[in-house]
């Protein structure tokens, strides 16, 4: 069982460094780069979803993190007879599980969808050759402002299930 931990621990820790540092990345960084650079920011936009297919990675990996991490905890509660669920480390390990849970809701409910119209409506606009209309351009505005605001939620249940995941051993 040492070897499935040890595999469940180096899965769980890499993927969720991906994940959570590319969430960051693209909550403080990317979108705000991309909302400032106008019509160009779509085309990378476009680039990153379709062609780079990031949403699918992150979204595989953050499943992945939460799978390993679920498999860690559930084998630490079974050998305690459900004792280390009720000690502050198992409470804490959980309390991560459920942030990282949330995030991923998060992006699978609205980042994902938001993405989908904001990659559409771009398209739209590219097609015509021209600046957008007036109800494009409110569009855009509207939903690259939900994005963000999502992006920061979502990066910010990550960043509680970090500090969780981060400090419950030493609690």
């Amino acid at each position: 069982m040492a070897t499935t931990m040890i595999v469940l621990r180096l899965i769980h820790i890499f993927s969720g460094v991906f994940w959570a540092g590319s969430v960051f990345f693209v909550a403080a960084f990317l979108l705000p780069g991309l909302r400032a650079s106008g019509p160009a920011g779509g085309q990378v936009m476009q680039q990153i979803i379709t062609k780079l297919r990031f949403p699918r990675a992150a979204g595989a990996v953050g499943v992945l993190t939460i799978l390993s991490g679920a498999g860690m905890y559930w084998h630490n509660n079974s050998i305690s007879g459900g004792a280390w669920a009720r000690s502050v480390p198992g409470m804490t390990y959980a309390l991560g599980a459920v942030a990282a849970i949330a995030a991923i809701v998060v992006f699978a409910t609205i980042i994902g969808p938001t993405g989908e119209k904001l990659l559409s409506l771009t398209g739209a606009i590219q097609s015509g050759g021209g600046p957008p209309s007036a109800e494009q351009a409110t569009t855009l505005t509207f939903l690259q402002g939900k994005m963000a605001v999502a992006s920061r939620l979502g990066a910010g249940c990550l960043a509680v299930a970090v500090l969780c995941m981060a400090t419950a051993r030493y609690l």
